[in-house]
């Protein structure tokens, strides 16, 4: 009988769902068992840079083991070493073959187009996803009140943009504080209030003094990552961080208006269904996009 390996790759959350959810789905789809490794791999570059987050995300899902556990399944793939071994397949329906097979997910997608396979699948996608995660951890993330304006902060590992740089035609970079500051002013402006905002971020307060200290502006702590992330999605309308898949699932996940970098867009995190409803791209200062406008203004 084949197998599906889901080989977790050294990064973070946000990176890790994509073979996760290409995993499972592909499981669903063909009724295969799903062996999964590296979710007990230490990451040693968090504590180096003094990272907020060490990036620990052992006991999130259902499939995640005690190391006993996990090292049995480890051994486990070792019987299949003779099988056939197909990375990354396409999420659909094989054709049953004589030959036994090894399906590997790893990968993580292009970042022009992350979305890609799931998008058509996004609804299957979703219920997969939040059948994996432990039920006392979503059972924690919607106990918590959900935020109003949701705004993202990635830092950790992503460098500050230097001087001169052009921060369209960079990767793996900060989003300046001033780009926040200025979205929330501006979502404030159109709604007419001055709605409260919930900054998640793996950053340090130091680091964002400026934009923590506009009025009704409130820095969430103290919860596991995927806690934020689902508290994120819950939100009423999100700013994305740009680069970041941690806000980007926090998006695909949430029937919200998304706002976007404009010097970072790329194809649409969700399907175009979603989208006609609830705006996805940037907020242009100049020219406000009439269903973001709309989409602000219904919030209260």
């Amino acid at each position: 009988m084949s197998v599906i390996h889901c080989k977790l790759p050294n990064a973070g959350l946000g990176n890790q769902l994509f073979p996760i959810m290409n995993a499972y789905y592909f499981s669903k789809l063909n009724s295969l068992p799903v062996i999964a490794s590296g979710y007990h791999r230490v990451k040693i570059g968090p504590y180096l840079r003094g990272e907020k987050s060490k990036r620990k995300y052992s006991n999130y899902f259902t499939f995640q083991k005690g190391l006993i556990g996990a090292w049995l399944d480890v051994r486990r793939l070792k019987n299949y070493s003779k099988y056939k071994l197909v990375k990354e397949p396409v999420l659909e329906k094989i054709t049953p073959t004589e030959d036994s097979c090894i399906y590997e997910f790893n990968a993580i997608p292009h970042w022009s187009d992350y979305f890609a396979q799931f998008k058509n699948h996004r609804k299957e996608i979703i219920e997969i996803f939040y059948s994996l995660i432990r039920k006392e951890i979503l059972n924690e993330a919607m106990s918590l009140p959900a935020p109003c304006v949701g705004v993202h902060i990635r830092m950790g590992d992503f460098r500050k943009l230097q001087a001169g740089e052009d921060f369209a035609k960079s990767g793996a970079v900060r989003t300046p504080e001033t780009y926040f500051i200025q979205m929330i002013k501006a979502i404030r402006e159109i709604n007419g209030s001055n709605l409260p905002v919930s900054v998640f971020t793996d950053g340090y307060r130091s680091e964002l003094k400026d934009l923590l200290s506009l009025a009704n502006v409130t820095m969430i702590e103290g919860n596991r990552d995927i806690v934020d992330m689902l508290l994120l999605s819950r939100s009423k309308i999100i700013v994305t961080s740009a680069g970041s898949t941690f806000s980007y699932w926090s998006a695909f996940l949430a029937d919200v208006p998304v706002v976007r970098h404009s010097e970072h867009l790329h194809q649409p995190i969700r399907p175009l269904s979603v989208n006609a409803n609830y705006y996805e791209g940037p907020l242009l200062l100049k020219g406000v996009n009439s269903l973001l406008a709309d989409n602000i203004r219904a919030i209260i």
